[in-house]
């Protein structure tokens, strides 16, 4: 009967409880829909600003197209040719009323201005770098800054000239001026019948206060727009307090350092001169693709938040509501069975403490009753098994300490019979040389073949001995590195050249591709070292005439050297075991002269950098060996 009773009252119970996750369902809903909303505004600014971008490339096209049309046309070549400036002096007034571009100039093979669409003046200069390239026969369609001089040369520098102004989260400045301008730019090499630079045509529409632009693209996406050369706002429809235009105002310190140091595409939010926007920025390039400055579009986020608010309000109000409903009711029923409960939490708390002779005296006959007999009975096991446990702990304890004394022995012993066979060895190999120099009489080549051999296994015991030390003293951590900003190029040159013989008895070819001035911070000794095994063994398993691939460049933080060679490849079954101590593939033809330390030393080393080391082989094509060294 008690049974029974308790099973009602936990199924109210359970009945009331499921308000709970229901009314958490609820609140969990509402935060997607508001997710989804913050998602579904932000792809909105990020298509945005696609079109604007769209828009100004479209602006830059038909400046470009109506270049085309210029440059190609004969009466531009001959006027060039004759230096007939009046007819010049027409052709540059026509398209710039046709593209409705702020200057158009032509200029001879020099550089030097013939005729201008702004003035009546020649032999001087604008844009030096532009028309260095139209006349080496590069074709320009770009965003460029536009320079003081050029902007006095064309009188356009009092239109064009900004006032800075900073705001909240601004970046700083140095100046309280802003002379250059950006400017969609098109230019063209004009050539003679013979196919000879004669001079060149160049068309720009300043974007300085072209509030038409910006407007125009505000109307197709219904967003604010604003056009940067550099941090600074050029062009906008971004509002004042006052209404005016935010122009010359500072972009903020985050989005400078994302889209301009970064040349990266900001998007989310962002402080727009008083107030926060959902925002994406992407960065301007010149014709040099270096950044220059940053087309943006966004709203502001004030209604938005808002919604959101009124949202949350509403949902956790809500949830306020069905919990306080369904505490009270739960609160009554659970008065009925909260006192067994209580005793087994105690019990439960002394068992997490350690005490496991806790034993939970409940004398009902329900299911809290047939708990607490299972609980007990638990108690009883946890108790041998933590005694059990004990007796193992202290088992492992034991012989891991043995372990370690084992092992600190091993690298002792070592260390003592590398350096006590290093000695004797190096005497040897000295006398050997003596006799093999004849200073000890005259040898016949039978005496002398066996000397060779003698010595060549001296120098093989030698390279043994060296590398065991050196695995000793990285596995036991007391091997010291001297860590530099290395070039990665200055040391494969050093290896290359160390390595010369080698390369020239087989004659194998060298491909190295490697990105300048690229570092790694690094014991230049041991990397080199690193870098002596990998390429020998490349030129040990390339065939006569081969070719080994040395590539290294920047891989995030990280120097990325690839060492590939054209050789008869590495087994799949032995990929894995490739770094093991003492592991070497077994090659038919190829003479096994080493350890099968190397490799092992190499991943010690580069591990003990913060690197990492692969390969990647496949039977019959070829190896390759990557290695990653820590730039910072």
């Amino acid at each position: 009967m008690m049974k029974k009773a308790l099973r009602i009252k936990l199924l109210i119970l359970s009945i009331i409880i499921s308000i709970i996750p229901v009314t958490i369902l609820g609140a969990v809903s509402v935060e997607n829909t508001i997710k989804t909303m913050s998602e579904e505004a932000q792809k909105k600014i990020n298509t945005d600003l696609q079109i604007a971008e769209y828009i100004l490339n479209e602006r830059l096209n038909f400046l470009s197209k109506s270049l085309d049309l210029m440059s190609d046309n004969k009466n531009t070549l001959s006027s060039i040719k004759n230096k007939n400036l009046n007819e010049l002096k027409t052709i540059t007034l026509n398209l710039k009323n046709t593209t409705d571009s702020d200057f158009v100039i032509i200029f001879d093979k020099e550089g030097k201005v013939l005729v201008s669409s702004n003035n009546d003046k020649n032999n001087y200069v604008d844009l030096p770098l532009i028309t260095k390239k139209v006349l080496s026969g590069r074709e320009i369609n770009s965003i460029e800054i536009i320079d003081e001089t050029t902007l006095k040369n064309e009188n356009l520098l009092n239109k064009t000239s900004i006032k800075i102004i900073s705001t909240e989260h601004s970046i700083n400045v140095n100046k309280t001026i802003e002379t250059s301008a950006l400017g969609l730019v098109s230019a063209r090499p004009i050539y003679d019948e013979n196919g000879n630079i004669i001079g060149g045509i160049l068309v720009c529409d300043i974007l300085n206060k072209d509030y038409e632009l910006v407007d125009e693209i505000s109307k197709h996406c219904g967003d604010v727009v604003t056009i940067f050369l550099d941090g600074i706002r050029i062009s906008t429809d971004v509002k004042n307090d006052d209404g005016t235009r935010a122009v010359g105002t500072l972009v903020s310190k985050e989005v400078y350092d994302k889209v301009i140091k970064e040349g990266e595409m900001y998007q989310g939010r962002a402080f727009v001169v008083d107030k926060w926007y959902i925002t994406a920025y992407k960065p301007i390039y010149n014709s040099d693709n270096e950044v220059i400055g940053m087309l943006f579009v966004g709203t502001p986020e004030k209604p938005f938040i808002e919604l959101q608010q009124n949202i949350k309000t509403h949902t956790i109000l809500i949830g306020f509501l069905s919990i306080i409903l369904a505490l009270s009711v739960s609160l009554v029923l659970s008065e009925a069975i909260i006192g067994p409960i209580k005793k087994l939490k105690y019990a439960a708390e002394k068992i997490s403490s350690g005490n496991y002779n806790i034993h939970v005296d409940v004398s009902s006959d329900d299911e809290i009753g047939e708990l607490a007999k299972a609980f007990n009975k638990m108690a009883e096991d946890i108790r041998k098994s933590h005694e059990e446990l004990k007796r193992h702990t202290k088992e492992l304890k034991e012989s891991y300490e043995k372990l370690k004394e084992i092992d600190k022995l091993k690298s002792e012993i070592i260390s003592i019979v590398s350096h006590e066979l290093r000695t004797p060895l190096t005497s040897i190999k000295g006398y050997v040389e003596l006799v093999l120099d004849g200073l000890m009489g005259e040898l016949n080549s039978n005496q002398r073949r066996c000397l060779e051999i003698a010595n060549n296994n001296i120098d093989r015991l030698k390279r043994l001995i060296d590398d065991m030390l050196d695995l000793s003293k990285i596995e036991s951590g007391t091997i010291k590195f001297d860590i530099k900003d290395v070039k990665i190029k200055d040391m494969v040159v050093d290896v290359l050249n160390s390595l010369g013989p080698q390369i020239k008895e087989k004659n194998i070819e060298i491909k190295c591709e490697i990105e300048e001035n690229l570092t790694a911070k690094v014991d230049k000794d041991r990397i080199t070292q690193v870098l002596i095994n990998l390429i020998e063994n490349a030129i040990k398993f390339s065939p006569v005439k081969g070719v080994i691939e040395i590539h290294a460049f920047r891989d995030n933080n990280y120097a990325h050297i690839i060492i590939k060679d054209y050789g008869p490849g590495i087994p799949k079954k032995d990929l894995d075991k490739i770094f093991d101590k003492f592991y070497q593939v077994n090659f038919p033809k190829i003479k096994k002269d080493g350890a099968g330390l190397g490799l092992a030393i190499c991943k010690s080393i580069i591990e003990a950098h913060g690197g990492k080391i692969w390969v990647e082989s496949e039977l019959g094509k070829g190896t390759s060996f990557h290695v990653l060294l820590p730039i910072e």
